[in-house]
């Protein structure tokens, strides 16, 4: 913990002037996460993943110097998209642009302006109490009621250039507000070979009868730790599409509120693990108000010794009658060493509700491979034809047709060795 204070004391000391509510609001976070410490098997809902890393590396934060390392990288701007650009913890005002109607301020910006909520004393998760304290980029993106963003805003964080061992806490803060509607891609990506570590808060707030359609693509190589909080107002639709693949550990906690009746919201997600890689995935569904709709579906493909965890939960409250919920986990094992946790849960208050879940986990079904093969299609091409298909299903969700196009692509990529685990 001392390693981690003391990041916390010299970015303090050297990073720009802060208004006096932010450094009490980093002290406190700082606190809990040192009350809580990072997470043990003998957590219950961190019990499958191995958290030591954190703890015997001695990650720091990047500095203006670092943002050099990476001025050199390849960004890859997709079709008349708007951008928003992160190059090693720092903003890139003059290569990011947004429409009419959406503004960008840094979290500085917003807390000078006292909008920011207090951390609750009651927090849980230490990524999130770290990610409070050792925030060192963060952004608000607003888009004005009555908005509707039709291009997708496409929010690139890249990590490059380094040699030691790096951590970033970003966070994003994105506000819909009433009667609109926007599609973001938000992804995560490097060309790092060493140790690093992205820890990344996005808040995400609903207004009344607002669309969020957010892709989030995960492609770090190292370590990732997300928290997505979504809150749904009144009539709110949210369809989320979650893609990782290439981190050596990734921890995603998922959290949707519904704060409104009526509200719609939609989670979906992928990943694809390799070698020693390690996904682990908690979802919490709260439905606190009636008449709303949640439906989740969570598909994982492994080979080689890869590992995977997912834990759902839903929870309907008592006056939530006519909640309508789904949660899905399919798991598919290209080798006999990959391994899949898995246990949805429905935690039902109400009387008047209708909720099912259920898990499934099994290899390539040979009786659909030999009948590839009698119409006279190689093996190796018959289980890809296979995996495509069942990776497709997440993939046909997101309503971009490059952003599909692209993950598709990275599908098939990925499938390049298959059968060699």
């Amino acid at each position: 913990m001392q390693h981690y204070r003391s990041e916390l004391n010299s970015f303090q000391s050297n990073g720009i002037e802060e208004p006096q509510t932010l450094s009490t609001l980093r002290s406190k976070a700082f606190s809990r996460f040192t009350e809580l410490g990072f997470p043990t098997k003998k957590w219950e809902d961190w019990q499958f993943t191995d958290f030591s890393p954190f703890k015997k590396s001695h990650f720091r934060l990047p500095t203006l110097e670092d943002l050099q390392l990476a001025l050199e990288y390849n960004i890859v701007p997709l079709n008349d998209y708007y951008s928003i650009i992160i190059l090693n913890g720092h903003f890139q005002e003059n290569l990011s642009n947004v429409p009419s109607g959406v503004t960008i301020r840094t979290l500085l910006d917003v807390f000078m302006k006292n909008e920011m909520h207090d951390f609750p004393k009651t927090e849980e998760n230490p990524f999130k109490a770290l990610n409070t304290s050792l925030m060192n980029c963060g952004l608000a993106i607003d888009v004005a009621d009555d908005m509707q963003i039709d291009t997708p805003i496409y929010y690139q964080f890249i990590t490059s250039g380094f040699e030691d061992e790096i951590m970033n806490h970003p966070r994003l803060l994105i506000r819909l507000g009433k009667n609109s509607s926007a599609n973001f891609i938000e992804h995560y990506h490097s060309k790092n070979t060493t140790n690093y570590w992205n820890n990344c808060v996005t808040i995400s707030e609903l207004g009344n009868n607002s669309v969020f359609n957010h892709t989030r693509i995960q492609e770090d190589t190292c370590y990732h730790v997300s928290n997505l909080d979504y809150h749904l107002h009144k009539d709110a639709v949210l369809n989320s599409t979650i893609y990782n693949q290439g981190a050596e550990l990734n921890r995603g906690d998922i959290r949707v509120s519904f704060h409104g009746k009526n509200a719609t919201a939609n989670i979906n997600g992928l990943s694809l693990l390799k070698y020693n890689q390690h996904m682990d995935t908690r979802i919490i569904i709260d439905h606190m108000q009636p008449h709303c709709n949640s439906h989740q579906l969570f598909k994982y493909i492994l080979d080689d010794k890869a590992t995977g965890v997912f834990n759902g939960r839903v929870i309907v409250r008592e006056d939530s009658q006519k909640t309508n919920s789904s949660q899905s986990n399919k798991n598919l094992l290209l080798s006999k060493n990959a391994r899949m946790q898995s246990n949805p849960q429905l935690e039902i208050l109400a009387n008047d509700v209708r909720c099912t879940h259920g898990s499934s986990t099994g290899q390539l079904s040979e009786e659909a491979l030999y009948y590839l093969r009698s119409r006279g299609i190689e093996t190796t091409v018959a289980q890809k034809l296979m995996v495509e298909g069942f990776a497709s299903e997440i993939l046909e969700k997101i309503d971009d047709d490059i952003t599909a196009e692209y993950l598709n692509n990275k599908v098939y990529t990925w499938l390049g060795n298959l059968g060699n685990g």
